[in-house]
């Protein structure tokens, strides 16, 4: 299969990353953000107007350097070994990065992930068919909504920023939750390990 996957707050530690640059760009207390909730994933509306400034003034300059989970590496390269072909697809464009390519190519060299391609588009659910994609991993519900209406399965990668979001997609933890998620996928398509581009609808 063509697997699609997010990066912020799938492949990465983004949301807790983010925080002290939330912090000192608005001039909140950290501990406050950590209090309520808050980084750079679901800014109160009030500072919604300054989001664009705030990402041109820190993303070129820090997103390379966000930590990765610790077991991204190892879930990615245990669905390459099952044959499957991953394609990272990242809400990144050139709104938010002087060159977004160029940055997340360098961000995911850092994290040691390995993957056959990269796009950065805010319509994740468009590039997902050009694909051929079977599967999203994505901590944004609304990105697993959108490909789910393209008939295209969807897994929900628990973060900070989507814990409180009601979802009847299959939520995972981890990445050995993912590849649990991914061959029960394969199981119900009959997908083999080789991978294939039956698409199915995948929800707990």
């Amino acid at each position: 299969m063509n697997i699609a996957i997010d990066i912020d707050d799938t492949l990465t530690d983004s949301f807790d990353y983010f925080q002290p640059f939330v912090a000192e760009y608005f001039g909140a207390e950290l501990s406050e953000l950590k209090k309520n909730n808050i980084s750079y994933s679901n800014l109160p509306e009030s500072w919604k107007k300054d989001e664009l400034a705030f990402c041109k003034t820190y993303y070129d300059r820090i997103a390379a350097d966000t930590p990765f989970k610790k077991d991204a590496a190892w879930g990615i390269n245990q669905l390459r070994e099952r044959g499957h072909k991953i394609i990272i697809i990242t809400g990144r464009t050139s709104s938010f990065y002087t060159d977004p390519y160029k940055t997340t190519k360098e961000e995911l060299a850092n994290g040691n992930i390995v993957y056959d391609k990269l796009i950065c588009t805010l319509d994740k659910a468009e590039a997902c068919l050009r694909e051929n994609i079977s599967v999203l991993v994505d901590d944004l519900p609304v990105n697993c909504i959108a490909v789910s209406q393209k008939g295209i399965s969807a897994i929900v990668f628990n973060s900070k920023g989507n814990r409180d979001i009601k979802t009847d997609f299959r939520r995972v933890e981890d990445w050995a939750g993912v590849l649990k998620a991914v061959i029960a996928i394969e199981q119900e398509s009959g997908q083999s390990r080789q991978g294939g581009t039956q698409k199915c609808c995948f929800r707990k």
